[in-house]
């Protein structure tokens, strides 16, 4: 999938999850330990992700900024097809350190691994971006132009305007928007007037069974 294309799609959570992570092993002859415990959350469209710290002194201060770069790397790839994530609230509620074996890598770890499985108990899911697509055209367009709307989004209203037009509305995804524009200015020969307008986000319809399939077709 192209960098334009994923432009037009992002991740985020149908419910809650809470997970811990850890990175406890021998490294050498040091000691490596470190672990936060991350609770998801699905928000409503349109609130991007909201993050709290609510871990206290359970992991120290000096961590901090290793266990939110953690985070970060899965929030900006998502766990399903590499797609930043969108209206998610993220929370650090706890964890633990050890005076000589914790540092900000294993931390880092730890966040990742933590929000990774917190997000996955929370049903991820794609999301694509929608428009809202208005068409203002000659009466005797109406019913052709009306079936191309239906065959990209969902026709949202028709109602009629000055002098014989009328003024169609639809969701479709960003994606197509162009590729509509040109077919309404093909079958109206260029009596439409066209614009359209950002509408947010809204789950992907009949997702593939999986994330290849998914990345291929679009």
């Amino acid at each position: 999938m192209d960098l334009l294309n994923r432009s037009f799609y992002r991740e985020t959570v149908q419910d809650s999850g809470t997970a811990d992570g850890k990175a406890i092993r021998q490294q050498g002859g040091q000691g490596v330990y470190a672990h936060v415990r991350v609770t998801v959350r699905a928000l409503k469209r349109g609130q991007g992700t909201v993050f709290a710290w609510n871990a206290g002194s359970n992991i120290p201060s000096q961590f901090a900024t290793a266990v939110m770069e953690g985070i970060g790397q899965i929030t900006d790839a998502g766990v399903l097809a590499g797609l930043e994530m969108t209206d998610i609230h993220i929370s650090v509620d706890d964890g633990s350190y050890h005076d000589v074996d914790s540092n900000a890598d294993a931390f880092r770890e730890a966040a990742a691994t933590a929000v990774t499985e917190a997000i996955r108990q929370a049903h991820p899911l794609i999301l694509e971006a929608i428009s809202l697509v208005t068409v203002t055209l000659p009466e005797k367009f109406a019913h052709s132009v009306e079936a191309i709307l239906n065959s990209h989004g969902q026709l949202v209203r028709a109602t009629p305007s000055e002098a014989s037009h009328k003024v169609l509305a639809a969701h479709v995804p960003t994606i197509d928007v162009n590729k509509l524009i040109v077919e309404v200015l093909q079958i109206s020969k260029g009596a439409a007037g066209i614009s359209s307008a950002s509408a947010g986000f809204r789950p992907r319809p009949e997702p593939p069974d999986t994330v290849e399939q998914w990345v291929v077709r679009s």
